[in-house]
């Protein structure tokens, strides 16, 4: 942790938000493991700070679910459950199919390189199987198909939607690295969805995407969503 502390995010409006994007990042990330206590004076410390702006960064964590405050155990990382992933799922997928859409239509031939370039990524994290990587790597490709879908309102909210599935998904595998199934058919859908992108093929990107969240991860196989 203490390298990352060393390396201060590029325009920190205010320590509360350079300690906040820290936290956020590690936490989303794994570094911090479901139901860890989070100390409050060893942030401090980190920072070499006083606890306000760290109490400010556990407020705005704890809002957004990635922390809770209890009055007994202290400041936890939250723990997941199957439920909170299925209904993040379900959200997901309905964006993204009008955000993808969307972008495909004002794809530069540059960004669609860059989505073959990051796509290729994927594919090694998959074959060496580096699941947090992988997972990594796949919503990095998603954040970049919804930068071009003309609407900040949309990119916004499945910017927040994607990081906590990344965080959710990623205490998933932290648990059960042995869940394999779904890695398979989510590079597949990747490799489906970059050709459906390059034909410009609505009815394709809309098959591929709704039937991508969740799919195999959930033991499912029928379901739009699931």
């Amino acid at each position: 942790m203490n390298e990352r502390a060393n390396n201060p995010f590029e325009i920190p409006a205010t320590i509360s938000e350079t300690i906040y994007k820290y936290l956020k990042k590690a936490i989303i990330e794994g570094e911090f493991k479901p139901n860890q206590r989070v100390q409050e004076k060893e942030i401090a410390g980190l920072f070499n700070v006083s606890t306000t702006p760290v109490r400010e960064s556990f407020r705005r964590l704890a809002a957004e679910k990635f922390l809770t405050i209890d009055a007994r155990r202290g400041i936890v990382v939250i723990s997941t459950s199957l439920e909170q992933v299925k209904d993040l799922f379900e959200v997901v997928t309905l964006l993204d199919v009008f955000a993808t859409k969307r972008a495909m239509k004002s794809l530069s031939r540059e960004a669609t390189d860059q989505l073959k370039q990051m796509t290729r990524e994927l594919g090694e994290s998959y074959r060496e199987k580096k699941i947090i990587d992988y997972v990594k790597k796949n919503f990095e490709i998603h954040f970049k198909i919804w930068e071009y879908c003309g609407n900040e309102f949309l990119r916004r909210a499945l910017t927040d939607y994607g990081e906590k599935i990344v965080f959710h998904m990623n205490q998933f595998f932290l648990l059960l690295p042995e869940q394999t199934t779904y890695f398979d058919r989510s590079y597949r859908d990747h490799l489906d969805l970059l050709v459906a992108i390059e034909n410009k093929d609505e009815p394709q990107v809309e098959r591929i995407l709704l039937s991508h969240w969740g799919k195999d991860f959930f033991g499912e196989t029928d379901s739009k969503t699931g």
